[in-house]
């Protein structure tokens, strides 16, 4: 999901005042960012989860912030107990899967047969299931915050000298 700078709102006056900047102070501007954006993504996508391997996809959320941008991020880091990295079940957890699909196996001995992912995953959903409505609702927040994280940290700047 994207916010559009198009119309003329706070973020592109932002945008276009970042550039201008002491690289210092957008470095300054990302930091206080992160911190205070991480702890609301990682609430609200903790609040969506309703299942064990949901869980771990929204323990897995991060925020990363650059001068023109705020990524919030789900299903990049960690493992399961059974050592399977969150990122490669992320999009199933995320958006379901046909419990008809059919998926390679191995056996224990090594020979290879196919099987049915059953309910595992639950039904598929296209708006998603934690990370996607999470987005939908912090999303207007976390951009609110980066306006007055970086206008109060320029202004702390410029008193400065």
């Amino acid at each position: 999901m994207r916010i559009s700078l198009l119309i003329d709102s706070p973020l592109s006056v932002l945008m276009h005042a970042m550039r201008g900047l002491d690289s210092a102070v957008r470095r300054e501007i990302a930091s206080r960012t992160k911190g205070v954006a991480e702890p609301v993504w990682l609430e609200e996508l903790r609040g969506r989860a309703a299942t064990r391997r949901q869980s771990r996809l929204a323990d897995s959320g991060r925020v990363g912030v650059t001068q023109q941008n705020v990524f919030l991020r789900a299903g990049l880091v960690g493992k399961l107990s059974s050592g399977t990295p969150v990122s490669a079940i992320a999009k199933a957890t995320e958006f379901g899967v046909n419990a008809e699909k059919l998926i390679d196996t191995r056996s224990r001995k090594g020979t290879r047969y196919k099987r049915r992912i059953g309910p595992t995953f639950g039904p598929t959903r296209r708006q998603g299931n934690v990370a996607y409505p999470a987005a939908r609702e912090v999303i207007r927040r976390i951009a609110s915050l980066w306006i007055q994280t970086a206008y109060r940290t320029t202004h702390e700047e410029i008193e400065k000298v």
